[in-house]
């Protein structure tokens, strides 16, 4: 109804009207729908009713046409498709028209870039016009194309091969019929090269009067494949479509002259190609997606294929292999239109209605034989030119037949006809370009959000590339275009890439130089994800179909081709873990080897180093699964055999940090066995891994996507049991037991139930049912222990290794638990963690409230209650947030990690610092990452460029927390937010009297939230991460209102101490310029808490005391002592005093005292300044280092490499101490440990410096290692002699007898 009142409204407008009338209601619709894109709708409606709390009448409209979307995008689908015929509807109508084509372009892109598959339909009409808004008009193309052809500008050998838009097959078709004989001619000649430029042409003849062409042509020679049957081809046009049956039978007369049958082959060889003029001929569904003229086009098919079939013998004696009819429409609101139809010998010359559409001899190229055996296919629109892509129905066999299932492929297959495709560039082109027709074919409603994909490339010039260096060079590529687009290629799940082309072959022995067909592929169906795989293909001379291909890597025992198949249990279980938002389980080894990849390419950059290359084998791994007797044990073993829902992998990554490799067990709950759910089995296992782990000190990385505890029934029970009613005429009184009959009862092995035999007075024996028990395990009860057993291990296992946790698809239950526990956290935008479901929720409260498990533990909740440290859009993105962490770690429990190699190209460590804190409020991460300046200019801050990543940025805003590098020296970090933050608790949709509180937090300031945070970060750095800790401390103190005292910040601030009092890594305290350090967050920062550890330090310019300049004066220079300062120091009040002391009259007395009074009050302003000053100056860096607060005073430019030096010496000497200490067997303290390296260095290096003191440190190790080995014997000694003195004299002879 609506498109019919739209269609009446532009009848009766002019252009301009109806042209301006779509394009405001299309802006109209993005302006509305924009903040919806990508958000969730209930945080959306939130965020609008807070941004008009004032004005709630503006929200109404938007929720009211929010609620009628389906509506509104029924109408403009209808504006779309009214625009896409006004080129049809005004002759002199064009897309890029000076007055609206920017609008429209606008327009277009906008609806284009809406997210989500309820704008499908329209984000992709508006890329296909958005396409069409940037092509030349085609009479504009054709009109050039003649004027070149008549001014002899044309080389039909060079523009026969190259790719070109100047030129296609559809304008060389429609000038075939043009009147000048020359450009006929030149029409066909180009149209037989280009469209057969895969082949190699060998003669041609044209009868341009007749319009007609012959020629001959065979298969490119390969090395292997040389004595190839010649073929004749040949091409006549008749005048049109309704004489076809009257001149058809001459056409086929005069081909019959020049295409005889060949001898020696099977199959049939020669081609014909009959075009045909058809005015106004209907429209190719290529070129419309919504609106097709199906019948009509196969009408017209129909009479082809009517008139063919009367000459099927006559093309059977021609030895026809393909007969192709293109029916070619020139008229001028035409465009160029053909329709193409395939006819093969193989078919008895019916049409291939999957090939319709298509150039004569892209079925071959695109190898459509491999899709159509298995899958049933549907043609959906492509932008490209050179591409089809097909969304595949899996083909089941049963009953004898095969039958379509729900299982789908999009298959987008390309012909590339330039040489460029090999390049990095051309590659990345490519890929692009497939994964955007992918993005398209994903809003269409047809395409199902489980569907995988798969891409094929068949590149037709020569590459002149050896045939094993091309293996290598396909790897390399590949590494970059998968680290580049892995975020979409896992979006689109693309399961297979490849790449047939043809290669130099360089293996020969007899140095014979020639080219042979490869296909490299990059598939997830044998295992991993995109495995890299290369074979060389031999071709059947006939057919030009790949007969049999051998690896080119390892093993070289050639294989048949065979048809794409249809999903295997491999792929099921992908399709499985998509339907819960997640990616299978073993895929994700290969998302780590991306990210892996990726971190090189990114150092490398940085590095600025494009010579360097990463090391090979980047990633390894072995799956640990439980041998017979209960240990994990390394294995290899194709994905998908595991039986329990729990997987775990001995991983190796050779990163930036580690390059020889360095090892991370990593662990991963499997959806798709029994939903993930953790039972007994999965327990155990669990446990196992963690524990493997933990005992060698490796990272653990938890994987999270399960449903939490298994439960279960006794299933066998359900049809045996009966009820005790109380009434049987009357179910609805109840009933007293459930019971099993004595046959029953008896039947069951012993143990199932718990049972009592009562006797009825009808005599019938009945087994009460005290419990059920079952035989199976795993169904209640047991997996709430095993539940507990995990939970322990994993609280364990972050005290005594790295552990960390990605949540993706969803965390229930003891999943969730599972998360916590580790306390670091990645949480996947789609990944919510709960306890319970929102519909049991909503079943326990009676009404329908939560509508969204987001709403219960999606990242907008824990984010900001500080569960999640960090939220990552994806699997990809989430993988590479987990290597990006593992970078800040050292590789076992109980090292530190070493500095990053060649740092100092990226950042030099001893270059000043740009970025100048200030006493106003700014951006503290300014401070520690730098900021880029509008005009480009980088201000460098204190740690290393780009290194600096935040994390718990939603929770305890005031307080800014993170892990970065200093001169490539890994470091956490924590500064403090000198502006205004706001804390958001949100309303509760099951308590209607709730509503959202927006709480201020001033800057400066330790609420119980930011308190909570910095003690938990202490904790996360201290274990497991062995990071040295910079705290950049500028707080004025806790906050101590009354909510906040209720919220328990004495708790979290008492925390922080106990969290430094067990660091056991170098500490450093550090107040910055224009910072100040005051009251109880001094004390519990305080070098005292941990003085083996920590160390203060203070700018030139910070302060530091117990209470604020203003606030001092309060109770120690209050104003009766500024009014002596003024008397002491004014000589106007001086002489004011000494004439007030002289005077004797009384008058003269008070007139003087009331001059005091007015000039105490001048100055009163001016002597509070002098007061803060002068209490200000109690706070300075230099009394705080004289009575032995901080170590050192520090300028805050070259702060930088005072903190590089004292870090790095800080390891080494603590390291060195803790051997001295431990060779002691404890019986040094930290303080004696010390005082005997003293002893061995030099008095002039040890006051040198500590780049002066490292040095030595690291070039005197055998006089460490005799320290060392002295303390030892030492105590040896000593022990000895303890042991000798609690012996009696006849044991010490003994002992002397025996020694």
């Amino acid at each position: 109804e609506a498109e019919v009142a739209l269609t009446t409204f532009f009848e009766v407008s002019s252009l301009e009207v109806t042209e301006a009338f779509i394009i405001e209601q299309m802006q109209k619709f993005v302006d509305s729908e924009g903040g919806f894109v990508g958000g969730d709708e209930a945080l959306v409606v939130g965020n609008l009713v807070k941004a008009n709390k004032d004005n709630l009448a503006a929200v109404i409209p938007i929720l009211l046409a929010r609620k009628k979307l389906k509506s509104r995008i029924s109408i403009i689908m209808s504006l779309l498709r009214q625009l896409q015929f006004f080129p049809q509807l005004y002759s002199d109508y064009s897309f890029v028209n000076e007055s609206t084509g920017s609008k429209l372009q606008a327009v277009f892109t906008a609806l284009a870039g809406l997210d989500g598959s309820v704008y499908g339909p329209i984000a992709l009409k508006a890329k296909q016009m958005l396409e069409s808004t940037l092509t030349l008009p085609f009479q504009t193309r054709l009109q050039t194309l003649k004027e070149t052809i008549l001014a002899g500008h044309i080389d039909t050998t060079s523009l026969s091969v190259e790719p070109s838009t100047f030129i296609n097959a559809n304008l060389l078709l429609l000038l075939m019929y043009d009147g000048n004989e020359l450009i006929r001619r030149v029409a066909m000649e180009l149209y037989i090269r280009r469209v057969y430029r895969s082949f190699s042409v060998k003669n041609m003849t044209i009868e341009a009067d007749d319009l007609a062409v012959q020629w001959t042509f065979s298969l490119r020679d390969t090395v292997d494949c040389s004595n190839l049957p010649i073929r004749n081809g040949y091409m006549i046009l008749l005048p049109s479509l309704e004489t076809m049956k009257e001149t058809l039978p001459i056409a086929m007369s005069r081909a019959a002259r020049v295409l005889n049958k060949s001898s020696g082959f099977s199959e049939p060889l020669n081609v014909i190609h009959i075009g045909v003029c058809q005015r106004n001929a209907p429209q190719s569904q290529v070129h419309s997606h919504y609106q097709t003229n199906f019948a009509a086009l196969n009408d017209v098919q129909e009479q082809v294929c009517s008139s063919l079939k009367l000459h099927k013998d006559q093309l059977a004696a021609m030895d026809i292999r393909m007969a192709s009819v293109m029916i070619v429409d020139p008229s001028e609101s035409a465009n160029g239109h053909v329709c193409y139809f395939n006819y093969s010998s193989e078919l008895q010359f019916a049409e291939d209605p999957v090939s319709r559409n298509m150039h004569p001899t892209w079925p071959q190229l695109l190898e459509i034989h491999r899709l159509t055996e298995n899958h049933d296919l549907l043609k959906l629109p492509t932008i490209g030119r050179n591409a089809q892509l097909y969304l595949g129905h899996e083909k089941v066999a049963g009953a004898g037949k095969k039958t379509v299932s729900d299982h789908q492929v999009l298959f987008w297959r390309a012909i590339s006809l330039t040489p460029d495709a090999v390049t990095t560039a051309g590659a990345d082109k490519a890929i692009s370009m497939a994964l955007d027709e992918l993005e398209r074919a994903a809003l269409d409603p047809r395409v199902s959000d489980t569907s995988s994909s798969r891409l094929f490339v068949n590149i037709i010039p020569d590459i002149d590339i050896g045939l094993h260096r091309c293996v290598d060079h396909f790897k390399h590529i590949m590494d970059s275009l998968m680290s580049k687009y892995a975020t979409q290629l896992v979006k689109l799940r693309v399961d297979e890439i490849e790449i047939k082309m043809r290669v130099k072959d360089d293996s020969d022995a007899n140095n014979i130089v020639g080219f042979v067909p490869v296909r490299l592929i990059a598939s997830s169906s044998t295992g991993g994800w995109l495995t890299r795989e290369a074979y060389k293909e031999y071709l059947d001379p006939v057919t030009g179909q790949t007969q049999r291909y051998c690896n080119l890597v390892g093993d070289e025992s050639s294989s048949v081709l065979d048809p794409y198949p249809t999903s295997n249990a491999l792929q099921k279980k992908r399709s499985a873990a998509r339907r819960v938002g997640s990616t299978y389980a073993t895929d994700f080894l290969g998302l780590i080897e991306v990210a892996v990849i990726n971190s090189w390419q990114r150092y490398f950059d940085d590095c600025n180093a494009s010579n360097m290359t990463p090391p090979p084998s980047l990633f390894v791994f072995d799956e640990l699964v439980l041998a017979s007797d209960g240990e994990l044990v390394r294995t290899k073993r194709f994905p998908g055999q595991n039986r329990i829902g729990m997987l775990a992998w001995h991983t190796t990554l050779k990163t930036p940090q580690y390059p020889t490799g360095r090892d991370v067990v990593f662990i991963a709950n499997d959806v798709t066995v029994q939903s993930g759910s953790f039972g007994v089995q999965e327990d155990e296992f669990f446990f196992k891994a963690s524990e493997y782990a933990r005992v060698r000190g490796l990272p653990r990385v938890f994987i999270s996507c399960n449903s939490g505890a298994r439960i279960g029934l006794v299933d066998e029970l359900k049809p045996k049991f009966k009820v005790a009613w109380k009434d049987e005429a009357n179910p609805s009184l109840g009933f007293d037991y459930l019971y099993l009959s004595q046959e029953d009862y008896l039947a069951m092995p012993a143990g199932t139930v718990d049972a009592t035999a009562t006797v009825t007075a009808s005599g019938e024996t009945r087994y009460l049912l005290d419990a059920i028990i079952g035989l199976g395990n795993g169904i209640g009860v047991e997996n709430l222990r095993g539940s507990g057993l995990i939970a322990g291990e994993t609280s364990r296992a972050y005290d005594e290794t790295f552990t960390l946790s990605y949540v993706t698809g969803r965390s229930v239950g003891i999943g969730a638990y599972l998360n916590r526990l580790g306390q670091r956290v990645i949480q996947m935008q789609q990944g919510p963690m709960i306890l319970t479901g929102f519909s049991a929720l909503n079943k326990l409260l009676g009404k329908e409230v939560y509508t969204s498990q987001d709403q219960l533990g999606g990242p907008q909740i824990m984010y900001p209650n500080g569960v999640t440290h960090e939220v990552v859009l994806d699997d990809r993105e989430g993988m590479q947030s987990v290597v990006d962490w593992l970078s800040y770690t050292p590789k076992d429990f109980l090292s530190t990690s070493p500095p990053l190699l060649h740092s100092e190209l990226m950042d030099p460590p001893e270059r000043p610092i740009d970025f100048l804190p200030s006493k106003t409020p700014y951006d503290p991460r300014h401070m520690l990452a730098g900021l880029s300046q509008p005009d480009g200019s980088f201000v460098s801050g204190f740690c290393d460029k780009g290194s600096f990543k935040e994390y718990l940025g939603g929770w305890g805003k005031s307080v800014v927390t993170g892990r970065a590098r200093l001169g490539g020296i890994n470091v956490g970090v924590i500064a403090v937010e000198t502006r205004l933050v706001e804390q958001r608790i949100p309303a509760d949709p099951g308590n209607p009297e709730s509503r959202e509180a927006i709480q201020p937090q001033a800057g400066q300031v330790w609420y119980p939230d930011s308190a909570y945070k910095t003690a938990q970060v202490i904790q996360d750095f201290n274990r497991g991460e062995n990071l040295p800790l910079i705290i950049f401390a500028n707080w004025r103190g806790f906050s101590g209102g009354t909510r906040d005292m209720y919220g328990e910040i004495l708790k979290y601030g008492a925390m922080i101490v106990d969290s430094l009092r067990t660091y056991r890594h170098p500490v450093f305290v550090y107040i910055p310029p224009g910072g100040e350090l005051r009251g109880g967050a001094w004390v519990v920062i305080d070098p005292t808490i941990n003085p083996v550890k920590m160390e203060m330090f203070a700018d030139q310019e910070a302060r530091g005391g117990i209470l604020e300049p203003p606030g001092i004066c309060e109770v120690k220079f209050r104003q009766p002592e500024q009014l002596l300062a003024m008397h002491r120091l004014d000589p106007q009040l001086q002489e004011l005093d000494r004439a007030g002391s002289a005077a004797s009259d009384e008058q003269e007395k008070g007139r003087i005292a009331a001059d005091i009074k007015g000039r105490e009050k001048s100055l009163s302003p001016l002597y509070m300044q002098i007061a803060h000053e002068f209490a200000d100056l109690h706070d300075r860096a230099g009394r705080m280092k004289a009575k032995g607060c901080i170590s050192e005073v520090l300028q805050w430019r070259s702060a930088r490499g005072f903190f590089y030096w004292r870090i790095l010496r800080r390891q080494k000497e603590d390291a060195l101490l803790a051997r001295l200490v431990a060779a002691s067997e404890h019986s040094l303290s930290h303080a004696l440990a010390k005082q005997k390296l003293a002893e061995v260095v030099p008095a002039a290096v040890s006051s040198g410096g500590d780049k002066e003191l490292l040095a030595w440190l690291e070039s005197h190790d055998e006089e460490l290692e005799q320290l060392v080995a002295r303390v030892r014997s030492e105590q040896s000694v000593k022990t000895a002699a303890a042991l000798l003195k609690g012996l009696s004299p006849e044991e010490r002879a003994q002992l002397s007898d025996f020694l």
